[in-house]
């Protein structure tokens, strides 16, 4: 079936990103201008509206466009809900504006034959009259008609210019003919922190300031309260793994480390456990998630401290199934990750495919439980992915042959202990 060609033509729609193969941003409260290419053939005027509604929703909100200069329209809308928008132009040929022009223009010209134009606008308005919800809109507007059918030139010359009929024409629009811009852009509406934020590295183990002795996740929350009076609006956290033993750090970032010195945070490989546990000396995993629930209760935003380390965990894991010392468990667990991890390893699919389809295994239904998949819904590349993973070589940004990636399976762990202690 050939497309309906549309009546009004509507381009160079701004903003957009890429043709609106990506959104645009936004933050709670922040008004949305569109504009926007509108014209059509001949002398008809055109009306448009900008129209918007959060993604999965039937209504659209809309609100009028007004014609700035040169075909050129703008429209303004003021977003408040938090959630992914999509929002588009929608124009028509506006018949009553039309006739009301050509009519004041033959009348000012000195034409007395009118009866045509006449009858024509009578129609016009009774059609407004049949759109109408409000009854005594719709009779006002027959009333109208009426005295434009019986009316002498003059008085209908001073009704199609009244403004209590252009309001009522404008409220039941003839959007017979209306075409919409498509396809339709979306826009990511997000919290004002999005925008703008302060943020605040925060060292757990220092948050007391006791040079004989660290701090727990517990001793933390005095700290939080001062880090929040100086004006911050997000912590981050350092890694919270166990740090690693072998080459560790001194005091000052010295390469020699004394006994009782505690090393640096981002050293893996201690005999606690690697990126799935948590240093002991800072508390447990309930320990943190207590102190993040504090955090909320204080409206910090602690879900970025949670993305940070959900995006530290993702980043150190290799694929390893926890607790494996078989070898040939271990490269056949790897190999069946590898060849999920290559089916989906497209641009085109999104980083939450990705995830779904490591979740599957049982090695990594922990890391993405405790993840939540935070960073792997944020639109990254699927490439990125697999960098991260330990698919990609890091170094030479090439693909791991099949051979090397079951070696490094294998002997995941003794690399670990071995190269882990520099800083990741």
């Amino acid at each position: 079936m050939a497309r309906a060609f549309p009546s009004v033509v509507i381009d160079n729609v701004q903003p957009l990103i890429d043709c609106g193969r990506s959104p645009i941003k936004r933050i709670v409260g922040e008004d949305l201008v569109v504009e926007a290419d509108i014209f059509k053939d001949g002398h008809d005027v055109v009306a448009a509206v900008l129209k918007w509604r959060v993604v999965g929703k039937r209504a659209w909100r809309e609100t009028p466009m007004i014609f700035v200069d040169n075909d050129r329209w703008r429209g303004v809308c003021t977003l408040y809900d938090q959630a992914i928008h999509e929002y588009t132009v929608e124009a028509w040929t506006d018949t009553f504006r039309s006739w009301q022009q050509e009519f004041a223009k033959k009348f000012e010209g000195g034409i007395s034959d009118l009866r045509s134009e006449a009858l024509e606008g009578a129609a016009i308005v009774k059609g407004a009259a049949s759109r109408a919800r409000d009854r005594a809109d719709s009779a006002r507007l027959r009333e109208f008609a009426e005295q434009i059918v019986t009316g002498a030139n003059s008085e209908i010359y001073a009704i199609a210019q009244s403004g209590e009929l252009e309001v009522l024409m404008a409220t039941y629009p003839d959007r017979a003919d209306a075409t919409q811009y498509e396809p339709i852009p979306h826009v990511v509406v997000d919290r004002p922190v999005a925008l703008f934020g302060a943020w605040y590295e925060f060292f757990p183990r220092s948050a007391e300031g006791h040079g004989d002795r660290g701090s727990t996740f517990r001793d933390c929350l005095p700290r939080v309260d001062d880090a929040k009076a100086m004006g911050f609006d997000v912590l981050y956290f350092p890694p919270i793994h166990p740090i690693g033993g072998t080459s560790r750090k001194g005091r000052n970032n010295a390469v020699t480390c004394e006994p009782g010195d505690p090393g640096v945070p981002w050293a893996i490989g201690g005999e606690a456990g690697g990126h799935k546990a948590v240093e002991p000396s800072l508390g447990t995993l309930e320990d943190f998630d207590w102190l993040q629930r504090k955090c909320a209760n204080a409206e910090w935003k602690s879900p970025s401290i949670s993305r940070l380390i959900a995006r530290l965990i993702i980043r150190t894991s290799r694929n390893i199934p926890s607790g494996s010392t078989n070898g040939r468990t271990a490269r056949s667990n790897s190999r069946r990750t590898r060849q999920k991890i290559r089916r989906h390893l497209s641009d085109k699919l999104s980083m939450r495919k990705l995830a779904r389809a490591l979740g599957r295994d049982e090695e990594h239904r922990a890391v993405l439980g405790r993840a939540r998949c935070a960073d792997l819904s944020r639109g990254q590349s699927a490439y990125e992915a697999g960098r991260l993973l330990g698919v990609f070589d890091r170094r030479r940004s090439r693909k791991i042959s099949r051979r090397d990636f079951s070696r490094r399976s294998v002997h995941q762990a003794k690399d670990d202990e071995s190269a882990g202690q520099s800083r990741v």
